[in-house]
């Protein structure tokens, strides 16, 4: 499978923000890839600040009446039927009606409903209409689903994907978990140090199709901790298990549980060939200082011998960073740590938020570091 066939996650959401209120675009993607995530995406965009949004709606769970009921007007006659609240729609707030606001629709997993449900919301997608009411100008109604060759069940028929714009996601590679992903929502340092140092983990099962980058490897031999079609798996590393694992990690650290505990809850959510490269990461973890310490004494703050302890700093650091104080602190004290590894800090830095950039930007002892490591560093 060709990769120019996926587009990225902030491709597919410039697409949507530019057709989606004229045609509907139907995303398909690899389960736990973050399909679902873009309806989080495009409502923080200020894009859509005046748009109501609507929690995605999960259609295998939609029904007779999920969407709609039917009203019976005697004085007039006639019988109309009334939009579910989740669809933004009222006779207050439909097309042509007084101070009428868009609306931000997402229907998920559109593929593997019965006909009837597809049925019901057919001209949801293709028209912007519920009954008799339309979706104010503006409105966005766009799906997701998996990929047909995943075997989940996903299928529409040729004349309903015509009047579509389908579009693949493509799986986030590692880099890109980790800059647009992990480190905006805080995950755990060493699940990320982890990530870094083995970023296999978000390849893809389309690698390893035909047409694919690993078309000649074979993914159960050289890959067993992702997602693969062909094989029974009881659980598997993706985005969104990955950021399961960040969860359980965090209740670890404060006490909730034994390492036993750790190791078989990290088992059932990212399967077993990957939890075991990251509890190697969560011993070395263990010789990492205290934040508190690093803060209180950096120029004497022990640092660990390990490499990988090493990342767990830069990337703990980060995410604690609050102030110039601790940017002052962290940057003094990653200056002691290996080149490569302040190499990785700098990469992340300049990479980051501009709270990030602008906190370090005026520490001059890290433009002395970006100078000393101009041979491992590269923007």
């Amino acid at each position: 499978m060709d990769a120019n066939e996926f587009l990225t996650h902030s491709q597919i959401v410039d697409l949507i923000k530019a057709v989606g209120h004229k045609r509907t675009v139907l995303i398909m993607g690899e389960n736990g890839t973050g399909k679902s995530w873009l309806h989080r995406t495009l409502s923080a965009d200020p894009f859509f600040a005046d748009h109501i949004k609507p929690a995605p709606i999960d259609c295998t769970q939609l029904s007779d009446g999920s969407l709609f009921m039917p009203d019976i007007d005697r004085e007039q006659g006639i019988a109309r039927e009334l939009p579910n609240q989740r669809l933004g729609l009222s006779f207050g707030n439909q097309r042509g009606a007084d101070k009428e606001r868009p609306v931000l629709v997402m229907f998920d997993e559109v593929a593997k409903i019965p006909q009837f449900v597809k049925n019901m919301i057919a001209p949801m997608m293709y028209e912007r209409r519920v009954g008799t009411m339309y979706w104010p100008e503006r409105s966005v109604v766009f799906g997701a689903t998996n990929l047909a060759i995943e075997g989940l069940g996903d299928s529409l028929a040729a004349h309903l994907r015509n009047r579509l714009i389908v579009v693949k996601l493509r799986k986030a590679d590692g880099q890109e978990w980790i800059q647009n992903f992990a480190m905006p929502m805080g995950l755990n340092p060493i699940l990320i140090a982890c990530v870094e140092e083995n970023p296999q983990v978000l390849d893809s099962f389309v690698d390893y199709l035909p047409g694919g980058r690993y078309e000649n490897k074979d993914q159960k031999k050289d890959n067993p901790s992702i997602y693969n079609p062909q094989e029974v798996q009881d659980a598997y590393a993706s985005p969104r298990t990955l950021h399961a694992a960040s969860d359980i990690l965090d209740a670890y650290a404060v006490g909730g549980f034994d390492s036993a505990t750790l190791e078989q809850a990290l088992s059932g959510t990212v399967g077993k060939a990957f939890t075991s490269i990251l509890m190697s990461f969560i011993r070395f973890g263990a010789q990492v200082p205290r934040n508190t310490d690093i803060l209180a004494d950096p120029l004497n703050t022990p640092v660990p011998d390990n490499k990988i302890a090493q990342q767990v700093v830069v990337f703990r650091s980060l995410a604690q960073t609050k102030t110039r104080d601790d940017a002052q602190a962290f940057t003094l004290y990653i200056r002691r740590l290996q080149p490569e590894v302040q190499s990785l800090f700098l990469r992340r830095v300049s990479a980051s938020a501009t709270l990030h950039l602008g906190l370090y930007s005026t520490i001059a002892e890290f433009g002395e570091m970006m100078n000393d490591n101009r041979i491992f560093y590269k923007v």
